[in-house]
């Protein structure tokens, strides 16, 4: 009882601490009150009514703080860790804050099983499982593996998963409360891919997998040719979507009804985003009412296709840190695009993954058609991105290479033309971001509030 009353003072202490000297505070709290009391984390946990987990490779931040807006939307007292510190010691930090209702908890799909040890979850959203970070999450059949182990460790939890990835649906195995989301055919649906596939062998029989359409990377309408698994129904479904640079709308189809949402974000990832959200909260009885209004208004967080303006300049700051990634990135934010400049920011530090051939696997067609005037490289892998592009057919006079971030900026500003276009690794993030304020860029994304208490 005293170690766990000393941590709570001493995470609660360096939360008061970080948020006067306006420094981070997203995990150190966290850290501190975990090194006295280890099964802490558990402890502020059972305080919950309900405690929702949102894991997966891509679109955790997104979805996950969607799914708190809608829940706030409602009128729920809801904590949350808004600004993705998914690890244990974020987790913490955020259950630290203050006793809620409901907990809506981002959790890194590599230390999930750290988290379900303690944190008795009613409910675990999967978004999606693909290759990222090799150097630390190894095959995605050893990442799928280990978050079966960590499931395992709460039986009772309702399971969301994502019915148009393979590796997803198979975690659902011998599960009684599994529920099924995704998309119907769209007319962006294609019968082949030119992308490098990662999920594409039955997780049953070990074959490969037959598509009847594909939507993205492995994601589509999938089937084993030597056994029964296939993709199963989705409970909640996209259908008759529109996309266009403006956002997208949809019909979401759902056990009892059907919801018409139209959402500002772009891309099809972002509606895979909405879906979960929407699926996670109808599920949870929730009013479709409040979630259509919410997902109409609903902007993605800091870096997730922020837009800042500065002067006549109007620039997009996006995380890219996988393959699928950077492709559909690519895809989306050169889609109907003028003349803009192109600035990829690589870092190899420890947060970002050690190995970069990603960059490799990336399609970067959509970038080599776009009307760009030049595509600067920065980073600390800054040469690698730039030997990446020149051997996909870029002309090395219209590649510029400043590791140097503020420096690349710098130049970036001084283009002559008015669009600007940032796609940078995790530990390149908030660097951006912190420059082009000081810039004097103004983002145009209304920050959520942080209920952990720190900024």
């Amino acid at each position: 009882m005293l170690r766990t009353f000393l941590a709570l003072w001493a995470g609660r202490l360096a939360a008061f601490i970080c948020r006067l000297l306006q420094r981070g505070g997203t995990s150190l709290p966290g850290y501190l009150a975990l090194k006295i009391d280890p099964y802490l984390m558990g402890r502020l946990a059972s305080r919950y009514e309900k405690i929702i987990i949102v894991t997966g490779t891509n679109g955790k931040t997104t979805t996950t703080n969607l799914l708190a807006s809608i829940f706030r939307a409602a009128g729920l007292k809801v904590v949350h860790n808004s600004e993705g510190a998914n690890m244990p010691a974020g987790v913490t930090t955020a259950l630290l804050a203050r006793r809620g209702e409901i907990a809506v908890l981002e959790v890194d799909e590599g230390t999930l099983g750290l988290v379900t040890r303690q944190v008795k979850a009613h409910m675990v959203l999967i978004t999606n499982l693909l290759r990222d970070q090799l150097d630390r999450y190894h095959e995605l059949e050893q990442l799928a593996a280990a978050i079966s182990r960590a499931l395992a460790a709460i039986p009772a939890a309702t399971l969301i998963l994502n019915a148009d990835d393979s590796l997803v649906t198979s975690l659902g195995r011998g599960r009684e409360k599994v529920r099924y989301f995704g998309l119907a055919r769209t007319p962006w649906s294609q019968e082949t891919t030119s992308e490098v596939l990662e999920g594409h062998i039955c997780p049953r029989c070990r074959r490969p997998l037959e598509f009847n359409y594909y939507h993205y990377s492995h994601l589509g309408d999938y089937f084993c040719p030597q056994c029964s698994y296939s993709r199963p129904p989705a409970e909640y479904e996209v259908r008759d979507l529109e996309l266009n640079s403006g956002g997208a709308r949809f019909d979401l189809v759902y056990p009892g009804g059907k919801l018409p949402l139209r959402s500002p974000m772009p891309g099809i990832y972002n509606v895979y985003n909405v879906l979960a959200a929407a699926s996670a909260a109808l599920q949870l009885k929730i009013d479709p009412a409040t979630v259509g209004r919410v997902v109409a208004s609903f902007l993605p967080g800091q870096g997730r296709a922020e837009t800042f303006s500065l002067g006549n300049k109007h620039l997009t700051l996006m995380l890219v840190k996988n393959p699928t990634g950077l492709s559909i990135a690519l895809k989306t934010l050169t889609a109907g695009r003028g003349k803009a400049t192109y600035l990829l920011a690589i870092n190899d530090l420890a947060a970002d993954g050690r190995d970069v051939s990603w960059l490799w696997d990336a399609d970067l067609s959509p970038l080599l058609q776009a009307p760009y005037h030049r595509i600067i490289c920065a980073g600390l892998r800054a040469g690698d991105m730039a030997i990446c592009l020149k051997y996909q057919g870029v002309k090395e006079a219209n590649l510029k290479v400043i590791p140097d971030q503020e420096e690349s900026v710098d130049f970036l500003l001084e283009e002559p033309v008015d669009e600007g276009l940032i796609l940078c690794t995790y530990t390149n993030l908030a660097l951006y971001r912190r420059i082009l304020k000081a810039r004097g860029a103004v983002s145009e994304v209304t920050p959520l509030p942080s209920l952990s208490g720190t900024p």
